[in-house]
């Protein structure tokens, strides 16, 4: 590793001094903060500007690690706490997860995975404080801040679920597709995640500790790589999948990361992030298949995106049989509500051209084929 980035005994150190406190718990964590630190320094080339932002990323997931393991030896109740679920929204990404599981969030029976406490898990959030709550207030301000061309590619909900970037995070575990670190996404994609998804339930039975429901709603396009290890913390989860045609999807997606990652030293290569991000997807994708296959179908719903959006209630109902929830008339008001406020559309157009990303729709169909095949997924214009 070049002397940019420091080590990652160095950042441990760091967390340790900011935190007055040292004990890490359990966990595999430092060989993913050690490939993530190498992979920064060989594959990411980013601008020195962004050392901070990046950086501080990093020690705020070490910190919470020590926050939480503080927590649990005050509060030692929190061990024998029931996690039930989850409800698990997984897919690819661009195909709808984002719509189900906001739509999903509105229903008070399902305890959403939110962004602003998962950042910052300690203390708790309580039900009766959280309006209020300056974490709360804060990702409120940073949404409002938001440009436009932000809101336009993507749905940011105050609570809803979101991905599980933080908590996975904090093991090193997460997808980490906020940055062009290849290496380290390669690395990833073949980990073992299952003490990184016994660290997830920790952190989630911390944060359900004094804020209710306990049913929980996961939203993680990126669990599909990790389903058995998720599934090694979580025996009763079950899966909602989107899908949609894939020409659409990875093109979208490739365009939207591209947007997020942090200023590159140069100009940031979009074809090799487009050939990246499709085979990342695409591996990611046959992984599931296979694990579904060894998992048992009977814990899996297919939502296709052509229904969510053609006829979005009906799938809604269809998704509370299989769940075995009751829609009730205010929720399924609120949905409806939800539904006609976020159509298609209603904050702008998200505009890319695929072959910008060395992307075309006759290369990805043949790629995807088997997807397409397996999942009976509609081809949009034909293939």
């Amino acid at each position: 590793m070049n002397g940019r980035y420091p080590s990652s005994e160095a950042l441990l150190d760091q967390a340790v001094a900011q935190t007055g406190l040292s004990d890490y718990g359990s966990g595999d964590f430092r060989e993913g903060l050690t490939v993530l630190l190498q992979s920064l320094a060989d594959d990411a080339r980013l601008s020195p500007s962004t050392d901070e932002e990046v950086l501080g990323v990093i020690r705020r997931r070490l910190a919470s690690r020590l926050r939480i393991e503080a927590w649990y030896k005050d509060h030692p109740e929190i061990e024998d706490l029931p996690v039930y679920g989850p409800v698990d929204v997984i897919g690819l990404p661009r195909t709808g997860t984002t719509a189900l599981g906001s739509m999903l969030s509105l229903d008070p029976q399902l305890r959403s995975l939110r962004m602003w406490e998962q950042r910052d898990p300690c203390p708790p959030p309580t039900l009766e404080g959280e309006a209020e709550d300056s974490r709360r207030l804060a990702y409120a301000r940073e949404n409002d801040a938001l440009p436009a061309e932000a809101k336009a590619m993507h749905t940011y909900e105050l609570d809803a679920s979101v991905e599980d970037s933080d908590i996975l995070g904090m093991g090193f575990h997460g997808q980490q597709y906020t940055l062009p670190v290849y290496g380290y996404h390669a690395w990833w994609r073949d980990a073992d995640s299952t003490e990184a998804f016994a660290y997830h339930r920790r952190a989630v039975k911390l944060l359900q500790s004094r804020r209710p429901p306990y049913l929980w709603l996961f939203k993680s396009p990126h669990h599909k790589f990790h389903l058995e290890a998720l599934l090694s913390a979580y025996p009763d989860a079950r899966f909602l999948m989107t899908h949609r045609d894939p020409a659409k999807a990875v093109p979208s997606y490739a365009s939207f990361v591209s947007h997020i990652f942090p200023a590159s030293a140069g100009q940031l290569d979009l074809t090799r992030l487009g050939r990246e991000v499709s085979e990342h997807l695409r591996l990611g994708m046959e992984n599931a298949i296979e694990a579904r296959g060894r998992i048992g179908e009977e814990k899996f719903l297919d939502v296709h995106h052509v229904d969510l959006i053609g006829d979005p209630l009906g799938t809604i109902r269809r998704v509370y049989d299989f769940l075995g929830l009751n829609l009730d008339h205010t929720t399924e008001l609120i949905i409806k509500d939800w539904q006609a406020a976020n159509r298609s559309g209603a904050h702008g157009a998200h505009e890319y051209d695929p072959a910008d990303f060395g992307l075309s729709a006759e290369q990805i169909h043949s790629d995807y084929g088997f997807y397409i095949d397996h999942f009976g997924v509609e081809v949009e214009g034909g293939r």
